[in-house]
């Protein structure tokens, strides 16, 4: 029997100190098997060492019924372990770091209260919660053990938890069973408006600063300065410690003026909209010496030779002018950090 194709090797890969420079593939399982994931996996890995990205982050769903139960867990949407674990070799395989990121899935949430979302839980009990979620993460901890992870986000966007003192168990136990770094990803706004205590070793900012005073010709400076603006109510300078978990932006008119909104539906496309953002989202995590960026998103089962920029949903950048803006970005960031070895 023949060996599975081998995929493609990052020229440069990751070692610390150097920034984290990659996309957040987001899956939802379907009906795969074991052939199918692998081969999906090798396209999706092929695609992020071409665009010059040295890291992979796995965003995947879990579920919850409502705002104020007590108890979380995988659905059928969650990818299986083992087919995570297939994703996850290939990725080492390529020399890509990888990073490991349950997040809440809100479609159940939305049902119940259309604007309920992950930053807006209310169990009514929270020592059970917590519970459920400590039972929740254990075997993905250990799959991101055996499975050459380095971070492992163990939380995402949960705002209206996130001042509860039980995380500090969560994260003991997560350590436990995972000796890499352990990460929290907040949502943009929590971020700036208060102090995030949750004992990690690292912040991400899923990063979507409405810009509500310019408008689509705006120039990279324009969006760098709006970004800067928001970036120092929290503080000014280096921030070596934060990651741009999600930086993202559907491809339509009007979306700096809210970027995290996905509408697809009535707004006119603009490609140049979403390859300037891209471009000063870069820019700003530079000059602010962060610990990385991750683009949102790619979906795990898209094909990116068969993208279609005028027809695909508006917050896709496969086959997008973003592309260019993603490589650009990366060749600039990598040369500089390899320069400063």
């Amino acid at each position: 029997m023949s060996s599975p194709p081998a995929p493609a090797k990052v020229a440069d890969p990751w070692q610390p100190g150097d920034p984290q420079l990659g996309a957040q593939v987001l899956w939802y399982a379907g009906n795969e098997t074991d052939a199918t994931v692998r081969a999906k996996a090798l396209r999706v890995v092929d695609y992020m060492v071409g665009k010059d990205m040295n890291s992979l982050a796995i965003s995947f769903p879990f579920g919850t019924r409502a705002p104020q139960a007590n108890e979380v867990a995988a659905t059928a949407a969650t990818p299986s372990v083992r087919h995570l674990a297939i994703l996850m070799d290939v990725a080492a395989a390529a020399g890509l770091r990888i990073t490991l990121r349950p997040l809440l899935d809100e479609r159940t949430l939305m049902a119940e209260d259309p604007l309920a979302w992950r930053g807006s839980l209310a169990p009514t009990d929270r020592d059970a919660w917590f519970r459920s979620y400590e039972s929740f993460l254990a075997p993905y901890l250990s799959l991101a053990a055996r499975h050459h992870a380095r971070t492992f986000v163990i939380g995402a966007e949960l705002t209206s938890l996130e001042d509860d003192s039980r995380w500090r168990g969560i994260v003991s136990a997560a350590g436990k069973l995972f000796p890499g770094e352990i990460s929290y990803d907040a949502n943009w706004d929590d971020y700036v408006s208060r102090r995030i205590s949750l004992p990690v070793n690292h912040l991400g900012v899923d990063a979507y600063f409405p810009l509500k005073t310019l408008g689509d010709d705006a120039s990279v400076s324009a969006i760098v300065a709006g970004w800067q603006k928001w970036l120092d109510r929290k503080s000014t300078g280096k921030l070596p410690r934060i990651l741009l978990s999600e930086v993202g932006i559907p491809a339509e008119d009007g979306a700096y003026h809210h970027p995290g909104v996905w509408r697809d539906a009535g707004k006119p496309l603009n490609l140049a909209v979403q390859k300037t953002w891209f471009a000063a989202a870069c820019q700003v995590a530079r000059d602010r010496d962060m610990a990385g960026l991750y683009w949102w998103n790619i979906d795990f089962h898209a094909d990116p030779a068969a993208a279609d920029p005028r027809t695909d949903v508006h917050s896709s950048f496969l086959g997008r002018p973003a592309e260019s803006a993603i490589t650009s970005c990366f060749r600039a960031w990598a040369a500089s950090a390899s320069g400063d070895r």
